[in-house]
């Protein structure tokens, strides 16, 4: 069975200390609503296999926060990047820089609003 992809949740913010990431506000979109050059980056990227934790939860205070779900027809893949812009400064790691690149088109000005 092919997944499709149902719905995308993305959670971006900075974090003070004592803060939880769930305070933050959510973008939410389902279905159609998901803009094309999204899924078309998400599948380009193949995000879909890079599911887990990057950057350095202790790299500033506030804490840079990016998480970004995925939701399938019978699967969720979880991003969660901390630290995004240390992290793609400091490291020469293909799979921030990957996600980075889908995270820019979820937040482009006047875009998906």
């Amino acid at each position: 069975m092919t997944q499709n992809l149902e719905r995308i949740e993305y959670r971006k913010g900075l974090l003070e200390k004592g803060m939880r990431a769930d305070g933050l506000p959510v973008k939410v979109w389902r279905g159609a609503k998901i803009p094309a050059d999204v899924i078309k980056a998400i599948n380009e990227e193949n995000l879909l296999n890079l599911g887990g934790v990057y950057g350095d939860k202790n790299a500033g205070d506030p804490v840079e926060y990016d998480n970004l779900k995925l939701i399938l027809t019978d699967d969720t893949v979880e991003i969660t990047v901390f630290n995004r812009g240390i992290t793609l400064f400091m490291s020469d790691d293909e799979r921030v820089r990957r996600i980075h690149r889908v995270l820019c088109k979820l937040v482009q000005p006047g875009k998906n609003t």
